[in-house]
């Protein structure tokens, strides 16, 4: 897709270019994600310490993942769309790997096939959608 960079009016009045649609959604669930990981670890850390550590790491990376999300989207960080793309395929990367190692079954790996799903979706929206590429790198589709 060819891209062209975004006059300061666009900027100014172009609803992509604010912060809304599904971009807020995902900054919002990213948000939930943290607060139910404080709030779990405050009040029911027995329940943290009780998955296996392998898990452990795989909740606190999602939930760094989550935090670093949140800031560098209210920041406007512009490799926000490609480091958030790395961190999500990643995250579901070590998971697959740690099932396929932890022989946890087939019903784990129908699971997290579609976590792999959902994050590729995640990639090709940040990517190539219209609002992150507004928000984050100011440019719009070629028309």
């Amino acid at each position: 897709m060819q891209w062209r960079d975004m006059a300061p009016e666009e900027i100014a009045t172009r609803p992509e270019a604010r912060l809304g649609g599904m971009l807020l959604y995902m900054v919002i669930v990213a948000s939930l994600l943290c607060v139910v990981m404080l709030i779990g670890l405050i009040v029911a850390f027995d329940q943290f310490r009780a998955v296996a550590g392998r898990f452990q790491i795989a909740l606190a990376f999602v939930t760094v993942w989550s935090a670093a999300f949140m800031v560098m989207t209210v920041l406007r960080v512009r490799v926000t769309p490609t480091l958030a793309s790395i961190g999500i395929v990643a995250w579901v990367a070590y998971r697959i790997f740690v099932s396929a190692t932890g022989r946890y079954g087939w019903p784990l790996g129908i699971d997290l096939l579609a976590q792999l799903a959902m994050a590729l979706a995640f990639c090709g929206y940040m990517a190539s959608g219209v609002r992150p590429n507004a928000y984050y790198r100011r440019r719009l589709p070629v028309s």
